[in-house]
């Protein structure tokens, strides 16, 4: 064996050894998949998300919207998941797998313009929408045609990244559809160094931004600055890059994308840029309009989206003096990349256990006034 084969290999083997160490020591009370067991969990949970349910329906503009649904039999609650920007349901299937395995019944769509959803340009690989509130509008399309008809006991709204503006703007407008929202890492304002430096701020800002998206002739949306097309990236230990420490689950996701080239998604455009800024001006203005329980995950080096606007959101949401973030602040998750759903154990377990323990909590509180109301 060549010396740096064999490095990489004693490499490799201590890595790995120290995950499973790392993921023995982490209290884990749902049993959920770890790093240790995740490959040979994965044919099950492959098994299983081909059980579940496909089906379409039409959002706004005539835009083809797919969508998932896993019915337990005897559920204890049923949860709605809105995923984050770039993402596609596939990239769900532990977590689905995960949630399910405890009770939920799970529903999850792909946002216009990503995964196996419809497209609005011609680039498919752009990240595109006309305007923010569609991703809103289509997501009660989704409760109201799929969702509502089946009356669940306890119904909770679950939400990553970009899918958290998008669930934030949905509990201000639609304030009774949902029992209670849990939001990880929320885009309550995106991290613009992220999308080529520049800034979701000042007077007009936005409409220039779409103005220099938009090309000269074709009118075709174009890419923001330093935003382009597709490209495969390579998992480099400590890289807040790639947004999560965990080396399995990074490149299980990543051969999900390299087996499906049609839910790639790359930069974003100048134009969805401008409705990002105005999405978060809207629902942190907006935030004392929300009536249901909210919590909040904070990932402490994050670098897709602000801290900042997570803290911004929480401390208007107490001004209403009504009600506050679960626990009156984001719940930060020491140490934990962008990516909690897909962490390392030591901050992905930790992250999804205070969400189930948080759902919980509102199923008892709700189940205990149902109660008092049958005595009364």
């Amino acid at each position: 064996m060549k010396p740096i084969k064999y490095v990489t290999s004693v490499l490799l083997f201590f890595l790995v050894a120290l995950s499973n160490y790392v993921s023995a020591q982490v209290d884990n009370p749902y049993n959920l998949v770890t790093d240790g067991n995740l490959e040979s969990t994965w044919p099950e949970i492959e098994s299983y998300w081909s059980s579940g349910e496909a089906g379409s329906f039409i959002g706004v503009d005539d835009i083809e919207i797919k969508y998932r649904i896993f019915r337990h039999p005897e559920e204890i609650g049923a949860i709605v998941i809105s995923s984050g920007r770039t993402e596609t349901y596939i990239k769900y299937k532990e977590m689905v797998y995960n949630l399910s395995r405890l009770g939920y019944t799970i529903y999850i769509h792909d946002h216009r313009g990503q995964g196996f959803s419809g497209r609005m340009t011609e680039d498919t690989q752009q990240g595109h929408v006309q305007n923010f509130d569609d991703y809103v509008t289509d997501l009660k399309t989704f409760y109201d045609k799929k969702v509502k008809p089946n009356e669940h006991k306890n119904l909770f709204l679950l939400a990553h990244s970009m899918g958290g503006a998008i669930a934030t703007l949905y509990i201000e407008t639609y304030q009774n559809d949902f029992a209670a929202a849990a939001l990880s890492s929320p885009m309550h304002q995106p991290d613009t160094g992220t999308f080529g430096g520049v800034v979701c701020k000042g007077a007009g800002i936005t409409t220039f931004f779409r103005g220099i998206g938009m090309s000269w002739f074709g009118m075709e949306p174009r890419y923001a600055v330093g935003q382009g097309s597709y490209k495969r990236k390579t998992f480099a230990a400590n890289d807040p890059d790639i947004m999560t420490h965990s080396q399995p689950r990074f490149e299980a996701i990543r051969d999900l994308y390299d087996k499906n080239n049609e839910v790639k998604v790359a930069g974003i455009t100048s134009h969805w840029l401008a409705n990002a800024c105005d999405a978060s001006e809207t629902l942190l203005e907006n935030a004392k309009s929300v009536k249901i329980p909210v919590l909040v995950l904070q990932a402490e080096e994050d670098i897709a989206v602000t801290a900042t606007g997570q803290n911004t959101f929480c401390k208007n949401l107490a001004s209403s003096g009504e009600r506050e973030c679960e626990g009156g602040k984001p719940y930060v998750i020491q140490g934990g990349y962008h990516e909690l759903f897909i962490e390392s154990d030591e901050y992905r377990i930790p992250a999804i256990t205070k969400i189930l323990r948080f759902f919980e909590k509102q199923s008892s509180l709700k189940n205990a006034k149902e109660q008092t109301s049958t005595k009364l």
